[in-house]
């Protein structure tokens, strides 16, 4: 859906109005929030930089989203977030496999050989996995997405910024709970709750758990949900020095996982790639037509995701400050078989130890200070097996990465009104991998006889045991160019031990000046740093380091009466190095998914944001992001093995490869205008009623969701809205809401990628459809 950029514009800020949803204002007030006395806006306390303050006083640029918010937008894993946080871009693309990418910073991770460019944290935990942050939205106190390089205070794989998300701590010395429930179209159930046991006056027990489900969005049943998650958290004070929460909590992840469909297929159909009814459409699309692909409608995708953890966090207060211990564990087994531009089976095991420990001044004197350690091992097998009809690829690779940081920041009050910050970090990251890749592929090698092959060989399960064989049964490999008489089965193989150290030194300079009580401007400097890695290969499968210089300056204010917030953010951000992970030809023709350092990116912007309390009873709220994006030195080389690459950017023929040159293009995931507004309007029914009226809208701009910049990567721009009415009762402390998500069913595509020889398939991912249900809930 196109609709005018400036009269959108205009239209908000006529009205006053321009902020995220809920990301200034809460819309219920619990322990870590504080509605003022005089009818204004709530404050929210965060704790992005490491000690609790008000998001107002917070000299970064961070989105806060609470729990209301989160339940209203049916946000149920980090996909789910591009709801509520314009600046963010996120889709999964196939079994665990999530992309993150914040203001065009981040990357396609699709194993355990990539990270992402964006950390997640989960009650200060890092998991080091974009994969495995599965099942942990339910029973949440809020989410914070920091915008920017978050290189001293959260270190490793936070390029593009940081999202912590923070769940409800036990109430201590309170028995209660809740239970939530919520019924929709395509077979939606979800049931949420938790129990809160106190442990005398200074303990509690918190269970909480969450079963989501929904049948699939696509024909062919996939981008369906059936979920289930449990946490257990003891809490205890027992001195008024000391605090610490244990926490573990399981999630299993089912069902039939992404799917995508046939760019060209009517979106409003959502025919999944797999439906017997997409396949001569696939055919017809490929060269020559019946005889490059296989048939899809053999496969059965699933996935069977189990993710653990275990987690302590303990505090105590001394004379020279906080101390704060947090050691934990985590372990994600994955299992699924997807199917995008090809057919891809997925083993992996995942162990990850963790370690960090602060020190946090709270003398409240002229020097504030965070000095801290941090240690990370993660250990991890995977298997991954890829039918791309003309060409097998597998691999079987282990990976160990020890990570080490100490860290550091200093402010210094200049005076009541101005504050100087210095923060630095060291980190280490040792990774070493045993890899092995197998390429197989089929070509024909006579050319004088008719366009097909003759005998064209099958794979024996024996040629790569121990690893399984997903698509034996389903039809020989198919032959790519050039084609003939006889077929001939090309086979290629390496083995690789790699072992890397890198080594980065991160900091952040700033000030921050009170220009009146509830008025402060901000500026910063920080850097960002991503180690290289590894990726299965059979050529060199070594990746250098990315980093990210960002200028930030801002201001955050509070008018009339504690009733108008406007928050304003100027950022400048200088990517280097940039590491892509997508689908590439080798030496030797076959298709691997590798990450390459190519160039870098220039990305600038503004974001203004709005809150205004009008009435004691209405509140608008919206934000304007403005973003301009390009790359720069942006050119990487690929085999002439299989004809011109397939790319939107100009290319020239150099020995046995093609030179690329994307410099001039935008970055991907990045559309110039991020808008988004809401409202909500509350009628007070009796002492013991109340109605509430939100209505949300976000408009994206068109933006490249594909590093190739090809034509049919352009997504449009679009508007979503969603409208939610919600009846509360005081006594019983019960709601019944009905809500409708995506109202006008607009359709957008989150991934676009293609068949590795031929550009005319084309796949999509979508985004979900108009989803409309009832929810409804009770506390006790």
């Amino acid at each position: 859906m196109s609709i005018n950029k400036s009269l959108l514009v205009s239209t908000i800020l006529a009205a006053g109005v321009v902020a995220l949803p809920a990301t200034g204002h809460a819309q219920e007030t619990d322990g870590n929030e504080s509605a003022t006395t005089t009818g204004g806006l709530a404050e929210i306390v965060v704790t992005a930089q490491r000690r609790e303050e008000s998001l107002q006083k917070a000299a970064l640029a961070i989105t806060a989203v609470d729990s209301e918010s989160l339940a209203r937008a049916a946000i149920t894993d980090t996909a789910g977030l591009v709801r509520v946080a314009p600046a963010l871009q996120i889709s999964t693309i196939g079994g665990s496999a999530t992309q993150f990418y914040l203001r065009g910073v981040g990357n396609f991770t699709t194993n355990s050989n990539s990270d992402a460019a964006v950390s997640v944290a989960v009650n200060g935990v890092t998991i080091a996995r974009s994969s495995a942050v599965q099942g942990m939205f339910y029973d949440l106190q809020r989410v914070e997405v920091l915008k920017g390089p978050q290189g001293t205070l959260y270190g490793r794989n936070a390029t593009g910024g940081q999202i912590n998300v923070i769940t409800r701590k036990p109430d201590l010395g309170e028995t209660g709970g809740y239970l939530n429930g919520e019924f929709g179209n395509f077979g939606a159930v979800k049931v949420e709750g938790a129990v809160n046991l106190a442990m005398g006056d200074d303990g509690a027990l918190r269970i909480s758990g969450i079963k989501s489900e929904h049948d699939g969005y696509l024909s062919d049943g996939t981008n369906d949900e059936d979920m289930y998650a449990f946490r257990v958290q003891m809490a205890a004070e027992p001195t008024e020095n000391f605090s610490i929460n244990v926490m573990g909590d399981y999630a299993h992840v089912g069902g039939v996982g992404p799917g995508v469909t046939i760019q060209g297929i009517d979106r409003d159909d959502r025919i999944g790639s797999l439906d017997p009814v997409a396949q001569p459409y696939l055919h017809a699309l490929a060269f020559p037509a019946g005889s490059f692909l296989g048939e899809r409608t053999g496969f059965e995708p699933y996935q069977d995701n189990d993710y653990f953890g275990f987690a302590v966090e303990a505090t105590l207060t001394t004379s020279i400050g906080d101390i704060t211990v947090i050691p934990a564990y985590r372990r994600a087994e994955v299992d699924f078989l997807t199917c995008t531009t090809q057919c891809f089976l997925t083993e992996l095991d995942d162990d990850q130890y963790s370690f960090e420990t602060r020190l946090t001044s709270n003398s409240g004197g002229p020097l504030d200070y965070i000095f801290g350690v941090f240690y990370l091992s993660e250990q991890s097998h995977e298997r991954a097996n890829y039918n791309q009809d003309f060409n097998a690829f597998f691999a079987d690779f282990s990976n160990d990465t020890d990570s080490y940081a100490a860290f550091g920041r200093v402010t210094y009050h200049l005076s009541d009104a101005a504050r100087l910050t210095a923060a630095g970090r060291y980190t280490v990251d040792k990774k070493n991998a045993e890899i092995f890749a197998y390429n197989a592929r089929v070509v024909c090698n006579d050319l004088s006889g008719p366009p097909f092959c003759i005998g064209t060989p099958t794979l024996s399960p024996v040629q790569f045991d121990p690893l399984p064989i997903f698509f034996d049964g389903n039809g020989d490999l198919i032959p790519a160019q050039p084609y003939g008489n006889n077929a001939t089965l090309l086979v290629g193989t390496a083995y690789n031990e790699p072992d890397e150290t890198f080594k980065k030194f991160t900091y952040r300079l700033g000030f921050e000046y009170d220009v009146a009580p509830q008025s402060m401007i901000y500026g910063s400097f920080e850097t960002g740093f991503k180690a290289g890695g590894f990726y299965n290969s059979v050529d060199d499968p070594v990746f250098q380091p990315e980093t990210i210089d960002a200028w930030t300056l801002g201001s955050k204010n509070r008018f009339l009466n504690n009733r108008l917030q406007l928050n304003l953010e100027l950022f400048w951000w200088e990517y280097k190095d940039q590491q892509i992970s997508q689908f590439a030809f080798n030496s030797q023709g076959g298709v691997e998914f590798g990450t390459f350092n190519i160039g870098g990116t220039r990305i600038r912007g503004a974001e203004l944001e709005l809150v205004g309390k009008v009435t004691p009873t209405t509140t608008l709220t919206g934000l304007v992001q403005y973003l301009d994006t390009e790359r720069r030195n942006f050119v990487y080389e690929t085999p002439a093995l299989v004809g011109p690459p397939p790319t939107g950017c100009p290319f020239e023929p150099s020995d046995a490869v093609f030179v690329v040159d994307c410099s001039g293009f935008p970055a991907i995931n990045a559309p110039k205008w991020s808008i988004s507004a809401g409202l909500e309007q509350e009628f007070d029914l009796s002492d013991n009623a109340r109605l509430v009226f939100n209505a949300d809208g976000r408009y994206r701009s068109s933006a490249y969701v594909g590093n190739e910049q090809l034509p049919f990567q352009l997504e449009k721009s679009s508007f979503m809205a969603d409208l939610q009415l919600k009846l509360s009762f005081y006594e019983p402390e019960v709601y019944i809401a009905g809500f409708v998500n995506n109202v006008t069913d607009e359709i957008t595509s989150t991934y676009t990628p293609f068949h590795p020889l031929s550009t005319s398939v084309v796949f999509e991912s979508l985004s979900p459809p108009r989803t409309y249900g009832v929810r409804v809930g009770y506390n006790f």
